[in-house]
């Protein structure tokens, strides 16, 4: 009789994302001092992450995406200003502002980098005037380095790609970039669509992923007014089809690879970027920023897939999640999708701090406390379906309300001596009648269904 789609518990997403907390806490490095050994640094210094959690020594945009995360999280990071002074101190000045780069990229600031240390210093726990000066500076690079078709490549000259130009927008609309620059780039965005489809691929006009569509969706959002509603539908449409609850990463974006040419000191050089992706979690995170019914089995699931998953036996990677291409190392990018996505269920979920979720029927579900007796929703939903089945067969119901008045009214007749036992007999040929007509009423409606 119980009729319901799935169960989801805020009890279970807190600890998934607390376990993902955990994780960066545990890895958090701080750099050695010249001529100490990787390692064997104190904590007072800068710190922060590397892509591979368990490298020794911290990079700038891993630490950048780290103290993100918490914030996604709505925690507090004890060792924030850490991350900042480590920040502060990679910026790249040129005659275009400041920018960041990675670490393998000799000091030359690329935007994939410094668009995510931007998003890190406009969260507002960690504005200070050291930052804010900083913060300015970073906007004033990435806002000379886009393209003169509005996109954004990994600095200005390079190819625009989608998910750099997406990424830009995020990184300029959250730290108060110029209007106009993000003007432009949405119109980038939109024309780089990939037609016919409501959707998005690396590059202008190639082959739409679910990952570069998030991207993109979640950029065009970022201003009111800027994608129009129904082309909005169609795209959460398109990204509703294809997500697969079970499946993290998208085969065709597990990792997205490009090179960087770029001049160091006067000698060329190439940096091999390798971008790890889990499109399944951003593609939830882009739904529901996009404002998609959470209440849909589909999101149900893909939340409960992706707490199931969460690596909770091997102690170096507990909290984290797999990455493909590295199954046995954690990575700080097989950890921020997945709190992205959490974090924005819980709160487009559950309106309080505990609690569970039984999803009835798409569109509706039953939120009940934990302070909500256990059996209230048991109740509930028997007395659900009880009246569904009535509404479902209301007119075999009313008839066989009266046959069953019938046969009362005739047997009380006989036995009070009224009726004859022939006019009894006689008088049981309505209900008789009337559970035929029932039986061919049914046949017909089955047939024309």
């Amino acid at each position: 009789m119980l009729r319901s789609e799935a169960t989801l518990s805020r009890k279970s997403i807190d600890d998934a994302i607390a376990r993902a907390l955990a994780c960066l806490r545990r890895h958090f490095r701080t750099p050695p001092p010249l001529g100490v050994a990787p390692g064997t640094a104190g904590t007072a210094g800068p710190g922060g992450w590397y892509h591979y959690l368990d490298d020794p020594s911290p990079g700038v945009t891993a630490s950048a995406v780290g103290l993100y995360c918490f914030s996604l999280a709505g925690a507090e990071f004890e060792r924030t200003d850490q991350v900042l002074n480590y920040l502060l101190s990679k910026q790249v000045k040129d005659a275009n502002g400041g920018g960041w780069a990675v670490r393998t990229a000799r000091d030359f600031p690329i935007v994939e980098a410094t668009a995510w240390v931007l998003r890190c210093l406009s969260l507002p726990q960690t504005r200070t005037r050291a930052t804010s000066a900083a913060l300015d500076s970073g906007v004033e690079w990435l806002e000379a380095n886009q393209n003169t078709d509005f996109g954004w490549g990994s600095y200005k000259g390079q190819p625009s790609r989608t998910f750099t130009t997406a990424l830009s927008v995020l990184a300029l609309r959250e730290s108060g970039g110029s209007r106009a620059v993000i003007g432009n780039a949405h119109k980038w965005l939109i024309e780089a669509q990939s037609s016919p489809h409501p959707a998005w691929g690396p590059l202008p006009g190639s082959e739409p992923t679910m990952l570069h569509t998030s991207f993109a969706l979640m950029a065009l959002l970022s201003v009111a007014g800027t994608f129009p509603a129904s082309a909005v539908n169609q795209t959460i449409e398109w990204l509703t089809e294809r997500l697969q609850p079970a499946v993290h990463v998208e085969k065709e974006t597990a990792v997205e690879d490009y090179d960087v040419p770029y001049v160091h000191n006067g000698a060329d050089y190439t940096l091999q970027n390798s971008l790890p992706h889990f499109a399944g979690p951003i593609t939830l995170t882009a739904l529901l920023h996009a404002n998609a019914d959470p209440l849909q089995k589909k999101v149900f699931d893909a939340i409960t897939e992706i707490v199931r998953t969460q690596e909770a036996q091997d102690p170096a990677r507990s909290g984290s999640w797999e990455l493909p291409r590295s199954p046995r190392r954690p990575s700080i990018w097989a950890v921020w999708p997945f709190v992205a996505a959490l974090s924005t269920a819980r709160a487009a979920i559950f309106p309080s701090t505990d609690g569970t979720a039984t999803l009835l029927f798409p569109g509706c579900a039953l939120i009940q406390s934990s302070s909500t007796t256990k059996h209230l929703t048991r109740r509930l939903l028997i007395k659900n379906a009880l009246l569904d089945w009535l509404r479902l067969r209301k007119v075999a119901v009313a008839l066989w309300g009266i046959a069953a008045m019938a046969v009362v009214i005739s047997l009380i007749l006989w036995r009070t001596g009224q009726f004859t036992l022939d006019n009894f007999l006689v008088t049981l040929a309505l209900p008789v009648l009337i559970l035929v007509f029932q039986i061919l009423w049914d046949r017909r409606g089955s047939s024309g269904d």
